[in-house]
Parts: structure tokens; C-alpha cells; sequence
């Protein structure tokens, strides 16, 4: 259940294979970042802070045609190198502030993630932390984008939770790609919470909504 975090070397921009240096500095080298320039300022970072049913949530990205793209690159066909995009401008800032967290990473389709090869929001979560909690899971397969406004409001019917006592008196950080209803994540919160951790937190990495539509009572 908890991974080993590696540090990964990077020559070539993991979007567009150029070289990802374009100038040699002795912070470039200790720390190189696996995207170019120019694929890098296609991210458009909104790092916004918001309470999500009285927790603090920060949201890394807005979920736009590049953002899209990304994701299903990565998940839909199974890009594994890409785990290292998605928190590569911030993956320093994450390793020093979460150090001392349990990172709870938000449940997938265990079938999907067979044909994969690996879980998608857990292998992000490692380029961070080697302290990685995948006890949350499935219970029926689902895709949340196909679901109605009212299949939403029944997710909890859909999710649990194994091994939960790991969390007990822990520092957790809940991690997922996207936020929209905030059903899934609210999920994950009422079973984590069960298990009376230190502090919770949530790091989403995108959103489709602006800061007004994101209103979590």
C-alpha cells in the first residue's frame, strides 16, 4: 500500500520530446523539470484556496482543452511517463509541505487500472510522497462524467474504504485530478473521517468551475 517515491532524471519534454532546458543552470541540472517551456505555459494555473465543507482544498489548474488532453493521454491511453506533468512546478513545494501527511488518494476502477497497468492518481501522489494510502476503492464501476446530477448524489453508495485504522491520528491529504459536484471527494472525506485522523486537507489538481461554482457548504 505505500510506495517507494524515486527520483526520475528527465532529457526530453514528456508532451513534445524537445529538450526541456533551454538554459544550464546548477538548479536546472539538481532539478530538472520534465516539460518544456512552452508546453509548461500551457497549464493555466488558478492555485485557488477554498473550503470544501469546512477543509482547506487548493486547486492546482483550470481543467482546460490542454489540461483535458493531458488527462486522457495519460489515463485513456495509458501514457504512464506522464505522471510526472501534472505537479512537476509544484512537486518540491508538496514534497516539503506534506512530508509528515498520509497521502488518501481518491478511488479508480480497479479494472481500468488493470488494463493500465497502474492507478492514475496514485502514481501522481508518489512523484511527491512516499506515503501513499490506496485504501479507498470501488465498489461498482463508474465513470463520474457519464453520471446524471442525481447518480451523484448516490456516489457514496459506490465508494468504501479498507485498512482505514492506517489513517487513525495521521495528518491525511485527500488527492484527486478533477472537482466538479465535490460528491466524490465528500465520500472520501465522511470515510476517512471515521477513522479520526489529525487534519485533513485536499489537493485537487483541476477544475471546470470558476471560483463561484465552487461554493461547498
Amino acid at each position: 500500500m505505500y510506495s517507494k517515491h524515486q527520483e526520475t532524471k528527465f532529457h526530453r519534454c514528456l508532451i513534445c520530446s524537445k529538450a526541456p532546458l533551454t538554459n544550464i543552470s546548477l538548479f536546472a541540472l539538481l532539478h530538472p523539470l520534465p516539460l518544456c517551456y512552452k508546453c509548461l505555459q500551457k497549464f493555466e494555473i488558478i492555485d485557488l484556496n477554498i473550503a470544501f465543507h469546512h477543509y482547506p482544498m487548493r486547486i492546482l489548474y483550470h481543467y482546460n482543452e490542454f489540461f483535458r488532453g493531458l488527462l486522457f493521454q495519460y489515463k485513456g491511453l495509458y501514457d504512464y511517463a506522464l505522471k510526472d506533468a501534472f505537479l512537476c512546478l509544484y512537486r518540491q513545494e508538496l514534497e516539503q509541505k506534506y512530508r509528515n501527511y498520509v497521502i488518501v488518494v481518491a478511488p479508480s476502477s480497479k479494472e481500468d487500472n488493470q488494463k493500465r497497468g497502474f492507478s492514475p492518481i496514485e502514481t501522481i501522489a508518489q512523484t511527491f510522497s512516499h506515503q501513499v494510502f490506496t485504501g479507498l476503492y470501488k465498489t461498482q464501476k463508474y465513470k463520474q462524467s457519464d453520471l446524471s446530477y442525481q447518480e451523484r448524489q448516490q456516489v457514496h453508495q459506490k465508494i468504501n474504504i479498507r485498512d482505514g485504522e492506517m489513517l487513525r491520528g495521521k495528518k491525511v491529504l485527500i488527492l484527486d485530478d478533477v472537482v466538479t459536484s465535490g460528491s466524490t471527494l465528500l465520500t472520501c472525506l465522511n470515510l476517512v473521517l471515521k477513522y479520526a485522523p489529525q487534519k485533513v486537507e485536499f489537493l485537487v489538481l483541476s477544475t471546470k468551475q470558476d471560483e463561484e461554482g465552487l461554493k461547498f457548504v
